[in-house]
């Protein structure tokens, strides 16, 4: 069948989006996002719908990794690429051997991990995702911040590098009130403050880069920058590894 192609591997299409450092506009690494070449199952909703109907998310999500990750080196091995998790996955342990097996195909990729912030269900469980994580040389991102409810808990107990901050929280930026936008600063400061680089996501116009850059956010995502994007688009113009270094070591400035 289709799905049994995908978890296969051979109809998976990894498109690739750039996230982007608002201080010079340097491509900091990409996010891979799953698409498929199989009518039908061509977005990663559809992909997933029938997925869950076979009770094999965690499976289809752990070859999504391991494509992208085989995809994203064609267009820069020295590049960052952060990918996705699956809500099932972090209910059994099996996430923590994929991560490794993943560590052992590509041992010097540099590689992020998303988590989405409803997903996070124990801080014990996180605690025991980031030790695997550092032994892996992993680093760690919340997905999807304040969509729903913000886990300062766990923002607090254990920091991931990365915050991804929702579209629904930066959309509308740009009108909002002065008290809004001062609290919005004042959270920033507060992550920054924690070493953990803020990303704004959803991103689409010049008016939204500069309130987000006025506000403190040290990144961004959208399609101001670029819309996700097969391999071969983005093989063209890599980001250079060297840059990607000096650019992170000055937002963790």
């Amino acid at each position: 069948t289709g799905f049994d192609r995908l978890i296969n591997r051979p109809d998976i299409d990894p498109y690739f989006q750039p996230l982007v450092a608002l201080s010079d506009s340097s491509t900091i690494g990409y996010e891979v996002l799953v698409r498929s070449r199989i009518k039908g199952l061509e977005t990663p909703d559809k992909i997933f719908r029938i997925a869950a109907l076979r009770l094999s998310e965690a499976r289809l999500s752990e070859v999504c990794r391991m494509e992208g990750l085989l995809s994203g080196i064609q267009i820069d091995p020295n590049g960052c690429f952060f990918l996705n998790t699956h809500a099932r996955e972090l209910e059994t342990p099996r996430l923590f051997s994929s991560l490794a097996d993943l560590r052992d195909c590509y041992p010097n990729v540099r590689v992020v991990l998303e988590v989405h912030e409803a997903a996070i269900t124990s801080v014990r469980y996180l605690q025991e995702l980031t030790v695997v994580l550092r032994d892996l040389n992993i680093d760690l991102a919340f997905d999807d911040f304040g969509a729903g409810q913000a886990r300062l808990v766990e923002l607090f107990v254990v920091p991931p590098k990365y915050l991804k901050f929702d579209i629904s929280f930066v959309r509308g930026l740009e009108n909002a009130s002065k008290p809004h936008k001062t609290s919005v600063r004042s959270l920033l400061k507060m992550v920054r403050d924690l070493e953990v680089i803020s990303l704004a996501e959803g991103v689409e116009t010049k008016n939204q880069v500069d309130v987000c850059t006025e506000l403190g956010f040290d990144m961004a995502q959208g399609y101001y920058f670029g819309r996700p994007q097969p391999r071969q688009f983005w093989q063209s113009s890599p980001a250079d590894g060297d840059d990607v270094t000096k650019s992170l070591a000055t937002l963790r400035s």
